[in-house]
């Protein structure tokens, strides 16, 4: 009956704590959603229900109830050394996959803050020293698998739903080998030694998982600058293979969705992008009077830059993407259908050359499709003569 108390009384604590009021996370996903309903009048992005925030247990990461059932037997102390170790060794692999042990328990976070581990005091000094080696590797599944869950809701757009894809591909290898470690320590073939040995290689993988995480968590990244401060964290990694790799592996599959996008309107002269992530914003302007006037109010407000969300690697050729989609969008908005001939998908590079390469294409077809449209349907030269005798 004790048992069931204390377990009625978490309850009500957590379900308090989250119906007192909104915590920051809910306020940014709320300020997100509002501002793309604002934008995308009659057609409000989907939301998923509120089952999905309140229910912790959903998700890979330490809940509140995973430490309800806390009765040890034996102080870990008062056991002798393999048992220890052995006892420490089951633990960790539950802490590995985000669920608390007997003997170690995560701490609960504020935030967004890194997970912290509480480690029984009794436990031997030896067995202690290399837990507190392989626990960051908890701390940093944590973080990451809280940034997924996150960054997957519908508000935080297309660039970060692929980022969090991403991520998840390398937190399931992850799991797969958490999974076979679990089968050796079944077999008693799984020391503590074994174990800190299998999971070093994987240590550096999540710490850069996790310190990504945390930096796009604290700007509050969406869209291009998503991709900028991957793109900077890439350059940044240069002499270290491993996390420099890993890197171009998550910026080629978060800039997938933006390139669809940039493609659409280098080659189209179309804007679309529901979740606002483009460096181009499009202004809902009345289209009347497009096709007898290409006025100053057209070319400056219509379309527009939003510097925040261009990313590092295409900042040289902001202007240059921006005028081709206009001179598209142009012949377009007067019944000429354009496509261009030269287009081909833009994939990220290291080498930025590749899809400047093709992106000054687009400029040079956008170009000439608009001097052509001019000069033979709008009898540009006739009014430049009339002009000139005036």
């Amino acid at each position: 009956m004790q048992e069931l108390e204390e377990l009625r009384r978490q309850l009500g604590s957590a379900t308090a704590s989250t119906t007192s009021g909104p915590q920051p996370v809910e306020i940014l996903r709320k300020r997100l959603r509002d501002k793309l309903n604002k934008k995308n009048v009659g057609q409000p992005i989907p939301v998923f229900p509120h089952w999905m925030y309140e229910r912790p247990t959903l998700i890979g990461d330490f809940s509140y109830l995973s430490n309800t059932s806390t009765d040890v037997s034996l102080p870990i102390g008062s056991l002798p050394l393999p048992t220890q170790e052995a006892a420490i060794v089951e633990d960790l692999l539950y802490i590995l996959i985000g669920v608390d042990g007997r003997y170690i328990t995560a701490q609960p976070t504020a935030g967004r803050q890194m997970r912290s581990f509480l480690v029984d005091l009794n436990l031997d000094m030896s067995i202690k020293e290399l837990v507190n080696r392989i626990l960051p590797v908890a701390a940093s599944y944590s973080t990451v698998t809280r940034f997924t869950e996150e960054k997957s809701s519908f508000e935080y757009g297309q660039v970060n739903h692929a980022l969090s894809a991403a991520m998840r591909t390398l937190v399931k290898e992850y799991m797969i080998l958490i999974t076979q470690l679990e089968h050796l320590q079944r077999q008693g073939l799984l020391s503590l030694q074994k174990l800190w040995f299998y999971i070093q290689p994987t240590l550096r993988t999540m710490e850069v998982l996790a310190s990504l995480a945390s930096s796009l968590d604290k700007g509050e990244c969406l869209g291009g600058a998503t991709l900028s401060l991957l793109h900077d964290r890439t350059f940044g990694y240069t002499g270290d293979t491993q996390a420099q790799e890993l890197c171009l592996y998550l910026t080629k599959a978060a800039s997938a969705p933006y390139f669809e996008i940039l493609e659409k309107w280098i080659y189209r002269g179309i804007v679309n992008d529901p979740y606002s992530e483009f460096m181009v914003e499009e202004h809902k302007l009345q289209k009347e009077k497009i096709q007898e006037d290409y006025n100053d109010k057209y070319w400056d407000q219509r379309y527009t830059i939003v510097q925040q969300q261009i990313p590092s690697f295409l900042q040289k050729v902001a202007d240059k993407i921006l005028s081709t989609g206009k001179y598209l969008n142009v012949v377009r908005e007067c019944g000429r259908d354009v496509t261009c001939p030269d287009a081909k998908e833009i994939i990220y590079t290291l080498k930025e050359r590749a899809y400047v390469e093709q992106i000054e294409k687009a400029y040079g077809y956008a170009s000439k499709v608009l001097l052509d449209f001019l000069m033979e349907e709008k009898e540009l030269v006739a009014h430049l003569r009339y002009v000139n005798i005036y």
